[in-house]
């Protein structure tokens, strides 16, 4: 759906075919506020990115790299520049009880990652020596923010099954202005729903493909 088709449906929602009482600029800015919060709560926007690593250097800024970066989900680095290693996710604090002075470890082979979307660090331990220092050697797979729709035939970035939930957002959203608190409530609750639907089929589908990629003895025995 494009922006236009959203907001029709939106006012068909809300019984107003034209702009009498909310315009189009407040719905079209709702559009994008719902648009935002559901890319935020189903880390359903997905892409993956190269980045170069750096001699001797752990973190990294990484919305510099991934421009509205919402969470990582997997890591690779390409060790010794030969093959793509899949690193596991650690922590500041996992690394100071597991390997203190970890900060003042010395260069070589990066084998874990850690990352703090607040501050927006991004780190490798170990930090690459001179053999790890890679042009396009990390690659990292992320979910992200959603970008706002400008015009009326732009689409949202978001799956097709959950746009269907932007249409709740925003006729929430207007019956509480017009105070009607039942309208409003059922608007939630239709739009937590279809959020939860669409939450649960991806991880029954993520399910289906562990099951499909395990071994067939795994499976049977």
């Amino acid at each position: 759906m494009i922006r236009s088709e959203i907001r029709d449906l939106i006012r068909k929602r809300l019984g107003e075919t034209t702009s009498s009482f909310w315009s189009d600029t407040e719905l079209n800015s709702w559009i994008n506020d719902g648009c935002t919060d559901i890319a935020f709560r189903t880390k359903c926007i997905r892409s993956n990115a190269y980045f170069t690593t750096l001699l001797d250097t752990a973190e990294y800024v990484l919305s510099t790299i991934v421009p509205n970066l919402l969470s990582i989900n997997e890591v690779y680095f390409k060790t010794n520049n030969l093959t793509w290693d899949k690193l596991p996710a650690t922590s500041r604090t996992e690394l100071d009880i597991l390997s203190p002075g970890w900060q003042s470890a010395a260069s070589g082979v990066p084998y874990q990652y850690y990352y703090n979307r607040e501050e927006d660090v991004f780190g490798l331990y170990v930090k690459p020596n001179s053999t790890n220092a890679i042009a396009n050697g990390c690659r990292v797979y992320y979910t992200k923010a959603h970008i706002d729709l400008t015009t009326d035939g732009s689409a949202p970035q978001l799956p097709e099954y959950v746009q269907a939930a932007i249409c709740d957002f925003v006729a929430a959203y207007g019956y509480e202005q017009r105070g009607w608190g039942d309208k409003a409530n059922d608007a939630w609750a239709k739009y937590f729903q279809k959020l939860h639907d669409y939450q649960v089929e991806r991880n029954r589908e993520t399910e289906d493909e562990d099951l499909v990629m395990k071994p067939e003895r795994n499976i049977w025995h």
